[in-house]
């Protein structure tokens, strides 16, 4: 579904860029080297998904990453500026370019850059969440 929006609204194929196979797309999407992450549709939303590399860089296991809330990706003091971009999303279905400074569970800041954040429909036209997608990060 996160690929399907991603192309949907980007017209960026991952899956084409990458070589991914069908049979495959999941492994290979969570060994990925790049980042993809999505959370739910709550007023406070909580992560669902993000791959080895999110895992990794934000340095929590998978129960502790979908437990987290969304907001907790960032420093008290930029989540303003992550719930503005987070609105921004809701009403253009997405932006290019995204950079902003997130910070892991042991308090290690990075920044995210030329990041893609995305809404995220069901097949039926419901919206469920958001995800994001970026190449790397500068510690």
């Amino acid at each position: 579904m996160m690929l399907e929006n991603l192309k949907r609204w980007t017209d960026y194929d991952l899956i084409k860029e990458y070589g991914f196979s069908l049979e495959t797309l999941g492994a290979q999407v969570f060994n990925a080297n790049f980042y993809i992450l999505s959370h739910n549709h709550a007023a406070d939303p909580i992560l669902n998904y993000g791959n080895q590399q999110v895992l990794e860089r934000w340095e929590v296991s998978w129960d502790e990453l979908t437990r987290m809330y969304s907001r907790d990706t960032a420093k008290p003091v930029d989540r303003a500026d992550r719930s503005a971009i987070m609105e921004q999303v809701k009403v253009q279905n997405y932006i290019n370019g995204y950079s902003g400074v997130r910070v892991s569970k042991t308090g290690k800041e990075f920044q995210i850059l030329d990041g893609t954040v995305w809404n995220l429909f069901t097949s039926n036209g419901d919206l469920c969440g958001q995800a994001a997608w970026f190449k790397s990060v500068i510690v």
